[in-house]
């Protein structure tokens, strides 16, 4: 960057003229350009966000259905009426599914946070349960603060 006779820094413009010229110098320098910008039409300073969750967890009740007398018959009236009588009679419970079990946690403002797990180990739910897109329903229970 050049400086002038003062020493301080100078700052580069940013051209309006097309996106190109906007995104020249980067997307970082655009944000800090807008950022510095709405500031001093506020007056003060953006707000900055801090995301804390402690002991989220969350659980879903799941109907279960017992089907070891499971056999492979030609579709005939006889056998289709037989399979509906077994389904009907085959026993159905319910087992409760913990998605998430007390995570913890905070996001800084200003930081990116990578979160690293396994399939199924509820990545999607605890992103969706911060960002408010979490679907509740009756069948799902959840648990501690944001």
């Amino acid at each position: 960057m050049a400086q002038n006779a003062s020493n301080a820094p100078m700052r580069a413009t940013i051209e309006y003229d097309n996106g190109k010229t906007l995104m020249a110098q980067g997307p970082q320098a655009l944000h800090n350009h807008v950022a510095s910008r709405m500031e001093k039409a506020l007056g003060k300073n953006l707000p900055q966000m801090e995301v804390r969750f402690r002991d989220v967890s969350i659980s879903a009740d799941i109907m279960v259905k017992d089907e070891t007398d499971v056999t492979v018959e030609l579709p005939t009236l006889v056998n289709v009426i037989k399979t509906g009588f077994r389904e009907m009679r085959s026993s159905k419970h319910v087992v409760k599914k913990q998605v998430l079990k007390s995570v913890s946690g905070v996001f800084k403002p200003g930081t990116i946070t990578l979160v690293l797990g396994q399939p199924g180990s509820g990545k999607s739910s605890l992103m969706k349960l911060l960002s408010g897109r979490f679907p509740v329903e009756k069948n799902i229970t959840l648990e501690g603060e944001v």
